[in-house]
């Protein structure tokens, strides 16, 4: 998706102040990784270590795994293209709506694609499956025990977890140490969205280690930079802690409950930290394009998404202080329709 995703500042030419759009949290204190990165810019004069090796090593110990069951990418997406590349001409179910970088991978790389509603929904001859937990732009989470018996009644599918907001929500999630037994399911992860640095794309596959060793073969070396690698090496070994969930998803609810609580504006459920709303009447075009040129406000228009139309609009929480302007801002655009 080139086009119409969250977090486009650069294509506004009014000020952002504050950005719901993406699904990340804009207030960390990332001073330290900051101050690191500009002490070590030397490094982008030289080549990066071609597969990741030294930050693999932190990863398969952070997680618990052996480093044959780690391979780092340039953010989540690459091993989204990867995956999809290596079976190429396969048939994809994607559960929707979701992400569309996984029908996209598979549509470049000639898969047929097979949409599904729900992993109950899922057609038997689907070769691979896709699904988004948490899922965006909903926010839910799929119980772990449905998963996993979805795993092991359909050991020939092949299971493509997407965990890239796992550190985002309470409910129980797939741990790497858990799903490496199988042969059939890859966990993706997304430093990217953790620590919130989506300009230098860091992401990770943990998987069984057959799996990794043929989406090995499919790499290109040097894919991530010097200061990614450096980046996620910092970031792990000082053990940062980026933001308390549990505050987070307080603060989420009640902004939940505030935007609930407008005329004309439905707020779908969440188990993390970003949701959907829908407008009754009218387009969230028309919102998103009021909110950024009154109040530099920026929100996620999500018709583009498969199975949501133009009524649609994705946020994720941000400050005390953001969040109740943003509800007042609606408030004032309902009341004018």
């Amino acid at each position: 998706m080139i086009n119409g995703h969250g977090d486009d500042i650069y294509s506004q030419t009014t000020k952002i102040v504050s950005n719901f759009s993406s699904n990340m949290y804009g207030l960390q204190n990332m001073k330290a990784l900051d101050e690191h990165l500009r002490a070590n810019i030397q490094l982008i004069h030289s080549y990066p270590e071609p597969d990741a090796s030294s930050l693999v090593k932190l990863l398969a110990e952070e997680n618990s795994v052996s480093h044959e069951n780690v391979l780092v990418t340039n953010g989540a997406t690459e091993a989204i293209y990867l995956i999809a590349q290596i079976f190429s001409g396969s048939k994809s179910a994607v559960i929707y709506p979701t992400f569309s970088e996984y029908a996209d991978a598979c549509m470049v790389n000639k898969h047929a694609v097979l949409w599904a509603s729900s992993l109950s929904k899922v057609s038997s001859e689907a070769d691979l499956v896709w699904m988004c937990n948490p899922n965006n732009p909903t926010g839910t989470v799929t119980d772990k025990s449905e998963i996993t018996k979805y795993i092991e009644t359909h050991p020939e599918q092949l299971l493509i977890i997407d965990q890239s907001y796992e550190f985002f929500t309470t409910k129980s999630l797939f741990r790497s140490e858990e799903v490496i037994k199988y042969k059939n399911v890859v966990l993706l992860h997304s430093m990217t969205k953790h620590y919130v640095i989506p300009g230098l794309r860091l992401g990770y596959i943990t998987a069984h280690d057959e799996i990794i060793s043929r989406v090995k073969e499919y790499c290109m070396p040097w894919s991530v930079n010097a200061l990614a690698l450096e980046a996620g090496k910092f970031l792990l070994q000082n053990k940062i802690k980026v933001v308390d969930i549990s505050l987070y998803l307080e603060e989420t609810q009640r902004l939940r409950e505030e935007l609930s609580l407008i005329d004309g504006l439905s707020v779908l459920q969440t188990d993390t930290h970003f949701f959907l709303c829908k407008l009754n009447e009218g387009k969230a075009s028309e919102l998103k394009r009021y909110l950024i040129d009154n109040y530099g406000i920026l929100i996620r228009d999500a018709a583009n998404f498969y199975g949501l139309d133009e009524s649609y609009f994705r946020i994720a929480a941000q400050s005390v202080k953001e969040n109740n302007t943003l509800i007042n801002a609606v408030k004032k655009w309902m009341e004018q329709k």
